[in-house]
């Protein structure tokens, strides 16, 4: 327990608070403080009993007087109005509850759809999942991983294994169910290598498109067409 204050100004705290307690102007949260310290702190606890004792004389001079019921019905009228003048309640259409009701919760509506326009306005696009194509052949010589970003174009290839011809190129094509292969570019052999697929491409590399890399002169075919074998072949999927 906390000493009580033995200094000058302390005990002059002391009584004020204490007089503050017995007169009643405290706040209900300082009454309880005061009250909690009177349980711990006996000198406290004795000088608000001697104000209690000291004011209490201050009640001798005066009696108990219960108001009459003409006195009540006076403070009643003041208060409230006595049934003859009090106001009317309005009729109209602002006083009508169920008009502000319902304008509360078309309000709400209003701000609910505002917030999912204003998300679905600002919300980027989701990015689709690559498409991917494990390019083999039957003898394993070559074993490419391709990966391609529709969104940019960027077709990505990871050669795993593949030889070292000399004087000879990989190049990469897309195979349509009818028609000749398209070249969609060559990438040196035995290193990673990123491709730019052509914007007018781009849109044929779907699910399942088919891809195929021939061998080849270097640089890639001389004519646009596929004059080398075929080293690996695939087709692509959702990863």
């Amino acid at each position: 327990m906390t000493s009580p204050d033995q200094s000058k100004g302390g005990r002059s705290r002391d009584e004020v608070l204490a007089g503050e307690y017995v007169l009643g102007v405290l706040s209900f949260k300082d009454r309880r403080v005061v009250e909690e310290r009177m349980r711990r702190d006996r000198q406290f606890a004795a000088i608000v009993s001697r104000w209690e004792t000291n004011l209490s004389a201050f009640n001798d001079d005066y009696d108990v007087v219960s108001p009459g019921q003409e006195t009540f019905k006076q403070i009643e009228a003041r208060l409230f109005g006595s049934p003859e003048t009090a106001p009317r309640p309005a009729r109209g259409l602002w006083a009508s509850i169920v008009f502000w009701r319902c304008l509360a919760l078309v309000s709400l509506l209003i701000t609910a759809g505002a917030l999912t326009i204003a998300t679905v306005a600002v919300a980027p696009p989701q990015a689709q999942a690559p498409l991917v194509a494990e390019l083999t052949t039957s003898s394993s010589q070559v074993n490419l991983l391709a990966s391609y970003e529709r969104q940019t174009g960027r077709l990505r290839i990871v050669p795993v294994a593949t030889g070292k011809p000399q004087e000879k190129s990989l190049e990469l094509w897309l195979v349509p169910a009818s028609g000749a292969p398209r070249s969609l570019g060559v990438f040196p052999p035995g290193q990673a290598g990123e491709l730019v697929i052509p914007v007018d491409l781009r849109g044929n590399i779907d699910e399942g498109a088919a891809l195929a890399v021939s061998l080849e002169p270097f640089g890639g075919s001389p004519t646009g067409q596929v004059t080398g074998p075929i080293v690996a072949s695939g087709t692509t999927h959702r990863r």
